[in-house]
């Protein structure tokens, strides 16, 4: 289908190659066997050493030049048929015919390009015989430098065959390879899709199980203070409200998109937040990499699923520019705005970064699957000016 703004050219060329080749080679041989006629006609009792083209002769032209509308279906067998018809015709004493010395030229060149080498050589083993043959005939003492020339020629169009289908075959190793690969990709993204998925629903079990256990724990004392202080036991009951409100909406949010799984590991504490990221920038240059941090804007509490998200992401990005920056240092900027929470780490390093073009790795993969659930946005990718950088926004009234 031809693309919408395509030039004029383009335009032709998508045509011509939606032309049925069958078609075309139908068409060919009809303008071959029309000019093998014409020339025929032309030429009669023109010169007396060769035989006049009667109904033999037209038969043995046809034979000559109508195969190569077979040329793509059997092109071993049109070229056997063709060049047969050339020596038997030289053999009775006719004049030698252009079109169909240039249609068994066109089929030779098909049969090398179409079949397999044993083929191929048997096809230039028929056209070496029927060439021997025509100039043994020929009453006209053509020369041998003649012979070698159209040896030379028939040579070239064979060789100009084997040429295009190996390129052929090349061709289609290469696609064949890339589109493994491809799908050596894409399983890769899958399988670092769940394993992402399976990750955030152990971090979604953590939440929801801190947050039942406040809540129990805050039931339990409002129940026995119940009568005494009542005052404090609506504080809790209003905590409770608060807490299940808000492990509800994380729940909802996540659940939407994350697959069962059996997950049965892992500790009911909480998870780390953005307040920790200190303590990670203290921890990941012990490893070897100085990290500073800056905080803008006014610190508010986030729900957890965005806090701990945040979190995981700069942890990520730290960890890669780790891994691949080489020495260099790293900077993570936290910004507090009005509509959401936006993080952005850099460093200075040369080496490649995991997630960079080409490179796709399951921490970027991870991280775009959780700017996902909140319906923000990511930017990875190298800097200008050297290193890594990776910003994502996590607005407070998104969800998935």
């Amino acid at each position: 289908m031809t693309k919408p703004g395509a030039s004029y050219w383009q335009r032709v060329l998508e045509r011509v190659r939606g032309v049925n080749p069958h078609a075309v080679d139908a068409a060919l041989a009809l303008v071959f066997a029309a000019s093998a006629l014409f020339t025929a006609a032309a030429r009669f009792g023109d010169d007396d050493r060769y035989r006049d083209d009667d109904t033999l002769g037209i038969v043995l032209l046809l034979l000559q030049t109508l195969p190569i509308a077979m040329r793509s279906v059997a092109p071993l067998g049109a070229l056997t048929v063709s060049a047969g018809a050339i020596s038997a015709y030289m053999a009775i004493g006719y004049q030698g015919m252009p079109a169909g010395t240039l249609a068994a030229l066109v089929i030779l060149y098909s049969a090398a390009s179409l079949t397999d080498t044993r083929r191929a050589i048997l096809a230039a083993a028929v056209t070496a015989a029927a060439i021997a043959i025509y100039y043994a005939t020929d009453r006209g003492d053509p020369g041998f430098a003649q012979a070698v020339t159209t040896y030379a020629t028939y040579a070239a169009g064979w060789g100009l065959g084997m040429y295009a289908r190996s390129r052929r075959e090349y061709t289609t190793v290469v696609e064949e390879r890339a589109s493994l690969l491809e799908r050596e990709r894409e399983n890769r993204a899958r399988e670092a899709v769940a394993d992402e998925r399976a990750r955030i629903a152990r971090e979604l079990h953590d939440m929801v199980g801190h947050a039942l256990n406040v809540m129990v724990i805050q039931s339990g004392g409002a129940q026995r203070v119940f009568d005494s202080k009542p005052d404090a036991a609506r504080e809790s009951l209003a905590s409770i409200e608060t807490t299940g409100r808000q492990a509800l909406t994380d729940m909802e949010r996540m659940l939407g998109i994350l697959r069962e799984s059996d997950v049965t590991d892992g500790s009911l504490g909480p998870q780390p937040g953005l307040a920790d990221v200190d303590a990670l920038a203290k921890r990941v240059a012990g490893a070897g990499l100085p990290v500073d941090v800056t905080v803008e804007g006014t610190p508010v509490a986030l729900p957890a699923s965005i806090d701990l998200s945040a979190y995981r992401i700069i942890q990520e990005a730290l960890t890669n520019a780790l891994k691949h920056a080489g020495p260099a240092r790293a900077s993570v900027r936290i910004r507090f705005a009005a509509d959401g929470v936006e993080v952005e780490i850099t460093d200075d390093g040369s080496g490649p970064a995991a997630g960079a073009p080409g490179q796709r790795g399951r921490g970027l993969i991870g991280m775009q699957e959780r700017v996902a659930l909140f319906g923000g946005d990511l930017d990875a990718g190298p800097r200008a000016g050297g290193g890594f950088r990776v910003r994502a926004r996590l607005p407070y009234g998104g969800g998935a």
